[in-house]
């Protein structure tokens, strides 16, 4: 029963807070650079490559507040492996907060080979932070659905062994009282 008891703490509390750990630092940015300015990003993965405006954040240990589009006049530019350019996908329709931080995407970009990415945003503005990630919904939704599916799998198992403990203290013979 114990063993039971001990499963179901495992399974419905640990491996939710597991999967929020991980998702939370998964979340770490690739790079973030004070803009107007240039950054390197070495991309180990080809695949979808988000740009941010982290327009309420903390970085080099100042704190920067914006408002959360970006100033007009700003020329952002990336260049893949090889010296390609690779195109902007305007797409600033996902904000995200979290821990004081707050983000709105500002694009994204197909990386089609690994390697470095030159990120190099120019213009008349004040110093704020952007950042640049890879796209992660698959690998959020993935880890949200076994974290259900474990979980769902120690709370049955948690219970089957909370009625077989039950069940077997149920059955133990009773001990005969000492008499002195």
């Amino acid at each position: 029963m114990i063993a039971g008891v001990l499963l179901f703490a495992v399974g419905v509390i640990c491996v939710p807070l597991a999967i929020v750990l991980i998702l939370l630092r998964d979340s770490t940015d690739l790079v973030e650079f004070v803009a107007p300015g240039t950054a390197m990003a070495f991309v180990e993965t080809p695949g979808r490559y988000y740009l941010w405006h982290d327009y309420q954040t903390e970085y080099d240990g100042r704190t920067y507040h914006h408002a959360q589009e970006l100033p007009d006049g700003l020329e952002i530019e990336m260049i893949g492996k090889g010296g390609v350019v690779l195109e902007l996908v305007s797409a600033a329709n996902t904000t995200f907060s979290s821990n004081g931080r707050a983000r709105q995407s500002i694009g994204y970009v197909e990386v089609a080979d690994a390697g470095q990415v030159t990120l190099n945003v120019t213009g008349d503005s004040e110093p704020r932070i952007v950042s640049f990630s890879p796209f992660s919904l698959g690998r959020f939704v993935g880890l949200i659905v076994k974290g259900v599916l474990i979980a769902l799998a120690a709370g049955v198992s948690s219970l089957g062994l909370m009625i077989w403990g039950i069940v077997k203290w149920a059955n133990a013979p009773l001990k005969p009282a000492c008499l002195s």
